[in-house]
């Protein structure tokens, strides 16, 4: 964990983060024109009402006018009325706009999220993106067009506010100017310095929310690791560099806060005492000193708004920063223009001389060449981090080759719509991941429709629908997330349904059956065999009979392929595919080794 001292972020100019956002909430100003009318039409209220005091207070003084002073005292309640039906229009006003930009703001921000690359998925957290989503997204409220609004509706009540203390008294009057000078002169240079700790602080709360989700997802882990100290020691360090930064940006906000607090609580004492003295030397009034002072207030509050607006503003920026490295983010994988949308698929798949590389210094395939006829089924074997998955993850275009093609039908998929040829490709992966939703609605994913009839036979097809039906509630069974409340055969026999309901043309497998009992993979693998009819397959082996099954196997090590042929041959070459036979698979079963032998 990087420590504060040493990271500091770069300093990043706020207004062209801010223009970049303004379009976004464009859709909304409605709710920010109704705003703004009705604090421009509350203004006059609160330009009167000081006056009205005077007007009271120097007739109670001078007449002592009971009659007076109930109508003004009247008066003044029915202004508050006003103000406060106003209040709550604007406040109504705000909230709309505020929820209804922010809902916006995340949709794109989960758009863009769901657009980038499985690359980019991998090299970033869950918690790094949740954080993103969440906390940034929330802390949008100082670049949002009502606070601008706000602020300059404030600025013309601050001018309307000096205006009448120069008529009240002009000396006074150029004490307060003063100081509202000095307010924002001290706002201006401390705004940076703001905005690099806020933002730290944000960075290092990404931290904690990280560490907090690996956490809780791994808790199997580390129960069964009796982890649980250190996994609590770590937590503690992440929490203290947030807590660290937290406490820096909290203590220095605090000492502006009490920077403000002296010059807005001495200074307008020394101006009441010079209103006093006013008053004992002149026929300044006391009536106008209650109105100097009311107004006095109302501009000290106005400089507030529009000073507050600042630091407001700085911790939103750095957020909107946060949220732009996202969106920013160039999506790697994606459609060409006029992309094209075969009417038909066969199926042939070919790789010609495909190298790949996660970055310059990572190559994990070396000049691949392999077809794959239509119908075909392909079994890729090989010893760990040969690059199988890698091989088998050009197909649905996860990543594109670094050199090569992939082609379908003899067309680069990179010239393909990227949807649409998604909606040909099925895949089925060693880790199911299924949602925390009902079993229909799990086996439903991906094909768009609610045909309860299709689903149920998708189901019967995978082998599921007799445990489906045991459920408490059938297909309308929430299986929670990642569908912790099934098995692991289970959660395979859902997955294979949800692909045989979709019924893609090019399928891809990474079988993972050695964990089941006999019983469960048998079903299984009855299941995948109708999974495999008619439809071109890529699979990565882990089992015996899967191989025997396929129309060729291939073999890689080291990012390349070794050897390719059918079983028998492959034995016989006495290569590395024997040496796997002979280690990983010719003890599964010795009647089906006979068999083949």
């Amino acid at each position: 964990m990087t420590d504060s001292s040493s990271s500091k972020p770069p300093r990043v100019r706020a207004w062209p983060h801010v223009k970049r956002f303004w379009p976004w909430a464009r859709p909304h100003r409605k709710y920010v024109y109704v705003m703004a009318t009705l604090l421009l039409l509350s203004a006059p209220i609160s330009l009167v009402s000081p006056l009205i005091i005077r007007q009271v207070v120097d007739d109670a003084v001078e007449h002592s006018s009971r009659d007076d002073v109930f109508f003004w005292g009247a008066m003044l309640v029915g202004l508050t009325a006003v103000s406060v039906v106003f209040g709550l229009g604007i406040g109504y006003s705000t909230t709309l706009f505020h929820q209804k930009v922010i809902r916006d703001v995340r949709m794109r921000l989960y758009r863009r999220m769901q657009q980038l690359s499985w690359r980019y998925h991998t090299n970033q957290e869950t918690g790094w993106l949740m954080s993103r989503q969440v906390d940034d997204v929330s802390n949008l409220n100082g670049v949002m067009a009502d606070a601008f609004a706000r602020a300059g509706i404030a600025l013309v009540r601050g001018i309307g506010y000096l205006v009448m203390l120069f008529y009240i008294e002009w000396r006074m009057a150029t004490g307060g100017l003063a100081l509202a000078m000095l307010i924002f002169g001290f706002e201006y240079a401390i705004s940076g310095r703001l905005r690099e700790r806020t933002k730290l602080a944000r960075e290092r709360w990404t931290d904690v929310s990280s560490a907090l989700h690996q956490g809780i997802s791994g808790h199997g882990l580390v129960r069964a690791t009796a982890s649980e100290r250190g996994e609590a020691k770590r937590f503690a360090g992440v929490l203290h560099a947030s807590v660290r930064a937290e406490v820096r940006k909290s203590m220095f906000a605090l000492w502006t806060n009490h920077v403000f607090s002296l010059i807005g609580g001495v200074a307008p004492a020394f101006i009441v005492l010079a209103g006093v003295w006013l008053i004992v030397t002149s026929d300044f009034t006391v009536g106008g000193l209650f109105a100097f002072f009311m107004y006095l207030v109302g501009m000290f509050g106005a400089v507030s708004s529009v000073a507050g607006l600042n630091p407001m503003m700085q911790s939103s920026v750095a957020s909107l920063e946060r949220i732009f490295e996202v969106l920013d983010t160039d999506v790697e994988v994606k459609s060409p223009p006029n992309a094209q949308r075969p009417s038909s698929v066969r199926g042939e798949v070919v790789l010609e001389h495909v190298d790949f590389a996660y970055d310059a210094d990572h190559s994990i395939l070396h000049d691949v060449e392999l077809r794959i006829a239509p119908r075909e089924m392909v079994a890729l074997v090989g010893p760990s981090g040969a690059g199988k998955t890698t091989l088998a993850h050009l197909l649905p275009r996860f990543f594109d080759p670094t050199s090569g093609r992939v082609l379908l039908d003899g067309v680069d998929l990179r010239d393909l719509d990227l949807d649409w040829y998604r909606t040909r490709v099925g895949l089925v992966p060693q880790e199911i991941f299924l949602f925390d939703r009902s079993v229909s609605e799990n086996i439903a994913y991906g094909s768009h429709t609610d045909d309860l009839e299709a689903i149920r036979e998708a189901a019967r097809a995978a082998n599921a629908l007799e445990f489906v039906e045991a459920l408490p509630e059938g297909f309308d069974t929430i299986i929670g997330e990642r569908g912790v409340r099934l098995s692991g055969g289970q959660r395979q026999r859902l997955a294979i349904a949800r692909e045989i309901l979709r019924a893609p043309d090019l399928l891809i497998l990474d079988e993972a059956t050695s964990s089941l009992d006999s019983e469960t993979e048998a079903l299984i693998q009855t299941a995948m065999e109708r999974l495999f009819e008619g439809r071109t397959s890529l699979v990565i082996a882990h089992r015996l009979s899967t191989i025997m099954r396929a129309d060729l196997i291939v073999v890689v090590d080291g990012g390349r392929i070794v050897e390719r042929g059918p079983h028998s041959e492959l034995l016989a070459r006495n290569g590395l595919y024997a040496r796997l036979y002979r280690s990983q698979f010719r003890n599964e079963s010795r009647p089906t080794e006979d068999s083949v032998s």
